[in-house]
């Protein structure tokens, strides 16, 4: 019986004890976050993380390797061209040249030239036998067809000849034989009413009218004609008749 009187004191005590020391570590939780107690203590969640600091000075370079050259950027707008330069000394004359190909080539144009004029010549030969007549120093040719006086003007032009023209007997005759109808001579009295003239410029060396012409019929006969016999008669302008035009010879 006396022993438990003093059982009831010791665990008393140590109740006390207890309760004192677990209210000591809640005051120690507190104050600091961590703490060594004899009752166990689970760690919270974690927090957030904090903003972050100022931005700290550029840090000395690096020590590394350097990189490979990147490949060579766009070709840029041409620049503004530069002033003249001066003028450069005057070189060392050079040798002369070889002219012997030139005087080759050049024999050789000439001998060309030669031969084509004697073609040129034959075929004048040619043309006068078969398609007209020679008197002096003109020749006469015709291709027997028949148009206005205008249109004959500009065919002799084309060819860079002129209307045939007689101006003497044998010229005369030389355009009529060639003449196969009644064909025209370059010669009008369009300036001036009366006074023929050729068309080439200045009076009449020479005529061979018909008889009793020219007599201007109608008031309209300006241009002349050649008849088969050889005679001359003054017709319209704008009749047609055959064309004989007149080359130097």
């Amino acid at each position: 019986m006396f022993l438990l009187p003093v059982f009831l004191v010791l665990l008393l005590g140590t109740v006390r004890g207890s309760s004192s020391e677990t209210k000591a570590c809640e005051d120690a939780q507190k104050t600091c976050s961590v703490i060594a107690c004899s009752v166990p203590v689970t760690n919270g969640t974690p927090g957030r993380d904090g903003r972050d600091g100022a931005k700290g000075e550029k840090g000395d370079p690096g020590q590394g390797l350097r990189g490979m050259q990147g490949p060579p950027g766009k070709l840029g707008p041409p620049g503004n061209t530069g002033d003249r330069g001066p003028q450069g000394s005057k070189g060392q004359k050079g040798d002369r040249g070889d002219s012997s190909v030139a005087d080759s080539k050049l024999a050789s144009l000439e001998r060309q030239i030669r031969e084509l004029r004697a073609e040129v010549d034959s075929t004048k030969k040619v043309q006068a036998f078969s398609l007209g007549k020679k008197s002096g120093k003109k020749l006469y040719l015709t291709n027997g067809e028949k148009m206005p006086f205008h249109k004959v003007k500009a065919l002799c032009a084309e060819l860079q000849a002129t209307v045939a023209t007689p101006k003497n007997a044998e010229e005369n005759r030389a355009v009529q034989d060639v003449a196969q109808h009644t064909a025209y001579l370059g010669i009008t009295d369009e300036a001036m009413e009366g006074q023929f003239m050729y068309v080439t410029g200045g009076r009449l060396a020479y005529s061979n009218w018909k008889q009793q012409e020219p007599n201007d019929f109608k008031s309209g006969e300006d241009c002349v004609v050649i008849l088969k016999d050889g005679l001359w008669n003054d017709i319209s302008c704008s009749s047609s008749h055959e064309a004989i035009c007149e080359f130097p010879a």
